[in-house]
Order: C-alpha cells, then sequence, then structure tokens
C-alpha cells in the first residue's frame, strides 16, 4: 500500500514595533530683578578735649600776679598797715592821757617805735594747685540706616514637547503552505 500524505506548514506572523519616546524638555528662566538701595551712612561727629590749667593763684602765691591782682593786694595791704597805724597812735595817745600811768609812757613809745619787730616764717610756694579743668570731648553719632528695595518679576517655564510614537508594521506575514507529499492521488467522495 502505497501511502499518500499532506504536508502541512505553517508560518506564523511576526509584527514589527517601533517605539519613539516622548521629549519633554522644560527650561525655568531667571527672574527679573529690579533693585533699588539707598547706602547706610554713619556720621560721626567729635569735638576734642581741650584741657584748661588755671595757674593764676599759684602765680599770684609765688608773687607773679597780674596787675588787677598786684593792686588790690597793694590796696588790701595799704589798707592794713593804715588801720594799725590809727590802733598804734590811738594806743599811745591812750597812754600819753593815762596820768596815772606807771611810768613813762613818751619813753615806752619811743622805745617801741625804735625797736622793730619782724616775724620771719619759712614758707613753700605755691601752696595751692592749679585748677584743672576737661572741657568738650563730646561723640555724636548719627546712623542714617538706608533701605534695599527688591521687586522680583518670575517667569514661566518654557515646555518643549516632542511627541512620541508607536509604529506597528510586519516583519513576516502569516503562511499556511499544505502540501500533498506522494504518488497518488485516491480521491474518492
Amino acid at each position: 500500500m502505497n501511502m499518500s500524505s499532506l504536508r502541512i506548514t505553517k508560518t506564523d506572523a511576526l509584527l514589527g514595533i517601533k517605539t519613539t519616546p516622548a521629549k519633554v524638555n522644560i527650561s525655568q528662566p531667571k527672574a527679573d530683578l529690579e533693585i533699588h538701595q539707598k547706602h547706610a551712612k554713619v556720621i560721626i561727629d567729635t569735638e576734642p578735649v581741650q584741657i584748661r590749667i588755671d595757674q593764676s593763684q599759684c602765680f599770684s602765691e609765688a608773687g607773679l600776679k597780674n596787675n588787677r591782682a598786684f593792686m588790690e593786694d597793694n590796696v588790701q595791704n595799704a589798707r592794713q598797715e593804715w588801720l594799725r597805724g590809727i590802733g598804734e597812735t590811738v594806743s599811745e595817745g591812750n597812754m600819753m592821757a593815762d596820768i596815772k600811768g606807771k611810768g613813762n609812757a613818751f619813753a615806752e613809745i619811743a622805745f617801741n617805735n625804735a625797736v622793730k619787730k619782724y616775724d620771719f616764717n619759712v614758707k613753700f610756694i605755691p601752696t595751692s594747685r592749679p585748677v584743672i579743668d576737661f572741657v568738650g570731648g563730646n561723640l555724636d553719632i548719627q546712623v542714617d540706616e538706608g533701605y534695599v528695595d527688591i521687586q522680583a518679576r518670575q517667569n514661566r517655564p518654557i515646555y518643549d514637547v516632542e511627541v512620541g510614537g508607536i509604529e506597528f508594521y510586519m516583519l513576516q506575514n502569516p503562511e499556511l503552505k499544505i502540501e500533498y507529499v506522494g504518488n497518488e492521488l485516491d480521491v474518492k467522495l
């Protein structure tokens, strides 16, 4: 018996897929800035210190006086001497008027006028200190703080989009092949 057969060959379909990815580019421009500024200022005003030294009392005690002080001292000394002279004259007049007094009033007055009495003393000059005053030395600080005014304007982001895609195509078409293998064809219906 001869055998005949059918051979069936099948080829599957192959699909190709090509994808293009989507791209999104985002850029952000910097903000626009407006800056207004007033600089700070520091104003320093100083008055230098002055030292005043008054030595007029020290010089006066040493005999170095100005004309006014010299005249005032001489007037004072003259007045004291004048009062002392009046006092001595009154005392001498009282001694001569006293008849009952003991002793010779004229001899005593003559002796007192003949012998002068001096008072000697050691003195270091000047005895007072100079007067020292400090004047001025003020410090005035003024601050103008200034300011900074910043105005910022934001910019919108910029989007650049490239749309992606999917492409389908046939790499291989499907096929069904039926072959008769053998010599005889026996077909019965």
